[in-house]
């Protein structure tokens, strides 16, 4: 059987947390994350926080029937899988966002709604995921991070996961009742991903596989696989017209 998946809907899986293209049914939790203040002066600043849970669904049902890549975001809620005693939750998110696809370029964000979940190492495993999505699939040359500049300890982790620092923006955004906020701007290339050896150690201790390593080239197709695929699908649709 020959199977397609778009790019951005399935969701991405690790050992402890997976990654799910926000939906509808994730609108509670998003307005959860917007109402809690401190987390979201850490995540992101710019957001529409006005947003009711139903004006929120409806938002996502439309952007649900596009495709991620049209819409330049691939964004993700942070599921935790369920453990002996506790259910599946969702604990943050997560995004490749400002998809340049002519530049090969994005921007990456992540955050992690309880701090307990930070030091269990989930908010690493979560981090590891949106970079395999980001090189390995999307084969991006560069994800950007833009942290700000009160916040030191995403700062010290974006460049403890390979980014380096390329800039000090001063006052660079305002937003009420913040002010003038300082940004840093980092950038992780793609060739300093596939050859950083922390990376490349910490994925295979947490999702089993070194994300490091470049994935193998597409193998062509045979005109044998090719002609037997198109039979397959008019097959399939000459069954389904036959069915109407």
């Amino acid at each position: 059987m020959l199977e397609t998946h778009l790019l951005g809907f399935q969701a991405i899986r690790g050992q402890r947390v997976s990654l799910l293209r926000r939906a509808p049914e994730h609108a509670a939790f998003l307005r959860l994350c917007w109402d809690d203040q401190a987390f979201m002066d850490l995540y992101r600043l710019a957001q529409n926080r006005r947003e009711s849970i139903e004006q929120i669904a409806e938002r996502l049902a439309q952007e649900y029937k596009r495709l991620p890549k049209d819409l330049r975001k691939f964004e993700w809620v942070i599921e935790r899988h369920a453990t002996q005693g506790q259910a599946a939750r969702l604990i943050g998110l997560a995004a490749v966002a400002d998809y340049q696809p002519e530049h090969r370029r994005a921007e990456f964000l992540i955050g992690i709604l309880q701090p307990q979940e930070q030091k269990a190492g989930i908010g690493l495993e979560a981090s590891l995921l949106v970079l395999d999505f980001a090189f390995n699939i999307l084969q991006l040359n560069k994800l950007i991070s833009f942290v700000y500049g009160y916040n030191q300890s995403s700062q010290n982790n974006t460049l403890h996961l390979g980014f380096t620092q390329e800039a000090f923006l001063r006052e660079h955004v305002h937003y009420a009742p913040h002010g003038y906020v300082d940004m840093y701007q980092n950038g992780l290339l793609a060739r300093d991903f596939r050859r950083n050896d922390r990376l490349s150690r910490w994925s295979q201790r947490l999702l089993q596989r070194d994300i490091s390593l470049a994935p193998p080239a597409p193998k062509q197709l045979s005109d044998a696989y090719v002609q037997q695929a198109e039979a397959a699908f008019k097959a399939a649709l000459q069954k389904a017209q036959a069915s109407d």
